[in-house]
């Protein structure tokens, strides 16, 4: 029974001043996950940045540096937040990947936020029929669009970063 995945979850309200760091990259360190830390500090900060968020984090007690690291971040934005998840973990190489994916709703049909928002991005399918998949030009990052109903459009994007 030792072997069990002891997971902790700690909930950290921060506003986060130019300079300083993300509260996820701050959990982060403060429960030995030092490894894919600067990994982490690159994603969180470009997909963070100076914004005002609180973090919900994931990390396993035993070992959290050979482990995966998790989070839910909510970002704020002036017309509402966002949710971004971000993880990071060490491979069997050594090395370290990490993938965030931020989720919002935008005020309008994701046909339009498709031409509008997202007009640098190819497209490249539907998923289950309803939900667009689109592609940034190098393939590194893609955008999700899912009606919910007529005027409100699911954006989800994603990206994974490898070392």
């Amino acid at each position: 029974m030792k072997n069990l995945c002891v997971c902790l979850a700690l909930l950290v309200s921060t506003t986060v001043l130019a300079g300083q760091e993300t509260s996820i990259v701050n959990i982060a360190k403060e429960n030995n996950f030092n490894t894919c830390l600067p990994q982490l500090k690159i994603a969180s900060d470009f997909i963070i940045g100076n914004k005002k968020h609180t973090t919900h984090a994931y990390w396993n007690t035993d070992k959290a540096d050979q482990r995966m690291y998790s989070s839910l971040t909510s970002k704020g934005y002036s017309d509402g937040d966002s949710h971004v998840t971000i993880a990071a973990a060490q491979t069997i190489s050594g090395k370290c990947d990490v993938f965030y994916v931020e989720t919002y709703a935008l005020p309008k049909a994701c046909l339009v936020a498709r031409e509008d928002t997202f007009q640098g991005f190819k497209y490249k399918g539907t998923m289950n029929d309803k939900t667009l998949l689109l592609e940034n030009e190098s393939g590194a990052v893609n955008i999700y669009l899912t009606p919910q109903g007529d005027s409100i459009c699911l954006v989800s994007k994603r990206e994974a970063l490898y070392q």
